[in-house]
């Protein structure tokens, strides 16, 4: 079959680019979780404490979709090596707040940097118009992703519980 002019054939490419992608994008998260001596979970909640800021335990866990024994477990090992604090939530003595210590993210904003260095370059090749392109696909790609994940939470396993 030649692919080469076939509209299928340039959708089939996109589809398993944007798969690729994903997958490239995956083991990234696990090799510099590992770097950081850590596992993937654990280092992926330290980027949702950057973005979020001092949260509670309970917080992070909808934001991650852990549950709060999970979260626990994360925010034990995380203090332990020196990624995070806990203090008490002023507003809610019951609550702590978990703050992220950048003291310890040396290694992962190197490797963040150098990777950003890279994207930076790749996209300072394009012009105004094929960068809002970039940016409105990756927005409703994510938001297909989103949807997905909602659709898959309302019927999956615990969805009758």
């Amino acid at each position: 079959m030649n692919t080469k002019n076939n509209s299928n054939s340039s959708l089939y490419e996109s589809m398993l680019a944007v798969k690729n992608f994903t997958r490239s994008t995956l083991i990234l998260q696990h090799v510099i979780a590992d770097d950081m001596g850590l596992n993937v979970t654990d280092a992926e909640c330290i980027d949702f404490l950057q973005e979020m800021g001092p949260s509670t335990a309970g917080d992070l866990a909808k934001a991650t979709r852990l549950t709060t024994g999970a979260i626990t477990n994360v925010i034990d090992r995380l203090e332990k090596a020196g990624f995070v604090k806990r203090a008490p939530d002023p507003d809610d003595r019951r609550k702590v707040i978990v703050s992220f210590l950048p003291k310890k993210h040396s290694r992962a904003k190197k490797n963040y940097t150098a990777l950003a260095d890279k994207v930076e370059k790749l996209f300072s090749r394009y012009d105004e118009h094929q960068l809002k392109f970039l940016l409105r696909y990756t927005q409703e790609l994510t938001e297909i992703y989103q949807t997905q994940i909602m659709t898959i939470e309302k019927s999956g396993p615990y969805a009758d519980i």
